[in-house]
């Protein structure tokens, strides 16, 4: 699986982004204008936020424009992978600009999240000025003008230590695939994320501290024809090797508006709506 290593400030890196994408649904970005410091202090402060009780007057509740939640999900509402039986072993919290956020996390949450947007769009610019003429004419508009930063999500993810209580078949992140455009997702201080190859093999996708990886979601997937794949990922459990300790993670997903034609079949708001729906039935 040829998941291509593109350096952000190559003059090829837009071709590269783009041909990697193509064939395996993911990219690593390296290089990039993300400050590592202000990604060492979201980590330690956040890992203080899932320590503490505070989280729990953070409770999720509807946005104010209600399309999605905002704060603290813990572990006994967490995700359930559509197909998978067990509930994540995670807990989470949803940024939004303008939404509940703890005061002492807002500035340096809030910068990331604008610095996060801007990188998004410069990718985001490259996918369209690179991929095939006839791709770009199935697009609803460019992609980086049909964007959204009131429904784009940054998530912040804690995978505590496994206490060996768990149910048998529960992982820190079930296979599944992002509902959005692009994910930005800056490499974790610890392994565990995977990707399934076309022959159905998982493959460890690592990448080093500092390195962005970039995927294609099924938004991306649909107002394309495929022409980007939405590859199946998940985080496995740690081996019992002394890497039985707290994962961080902090995905941004870059998502349009809920009005946008992704196809003949969706509008964005119709395509989340129906997965919305399938992860209820869960």
């Amino acid at each position: 699986m040829n998941v291509q290593t593109i350096d952000f400030r190559a003059p090829a890196a837009g071709a590269d982004l783009v041909q990697s994408l193509k064939d395996t649904g993911f990219a690593i970005i390296r290089g990039h204008p993300l400050s590592a410091d202000l990604l060492g202090r979201l980590y330690r402060q956040w890992a203080e936020f899932f320590s503490s009780e505070e989280k729990h007057r953070y409770l999720m509740r509807p946005t104010k424009h209600g399309d999605n939640t905002v704060g603290y999900v813990p572990p006994d509402v967490s995700e359930t992978a559509v197909g998978h039986p067990s509930r994540d072993i995670k807990e989470f919290y949803h940024v939004f600009p303008d939404e509940l956020l703890p005061p002492h996390l807002a500035d340096d949450t809030l910068a990331y999240l604008n610095d996060v947007f801007r990188v998004g769009v410069r990718l985001l610019d490259w996918l369209q000025d690179n991929m095939p003429d006839q791709i770009v004419a199935r697009l609803p508009g460019r992609l980086s003008e049909i964007l959204s930063r009131e429904v784009s999500l940054l998530r912040v993810l804690h995978y505590p230590p496994l206490q060996g209580v768990e149910p048998e078949l529960a992982i820190r992140a079930a296979p599944h695939e992002d509902i959005n455009l692009i994910t930005l997702l800056p490499v974790a201080e610890q392994p565990g994320l995977q990707v399934m190859d076309s022959q159905g093999r998982w493959l460890d996708l690592a990448g080093h501290r500092g390195d962005l990886i970039i995927n294609a979601g099924d938004m991306l997937s649909e107002a394309t024809g495929g022409h980007f794949p939405s590859t199946t990922h998940r985080v496995v459990n740690p081996d019992d090797d002394g890497s039985n300790v707290s994962r961080y993670s902090i995905p941004y997903f870059m998502a349009p508006r809920l009005d946008t034609v992704l196809s003949d079949r969706y509008t964005a708001g119709s395509y989340l709506a129906e997965r919305i729906a399938e992860l209820n039935r869960q």
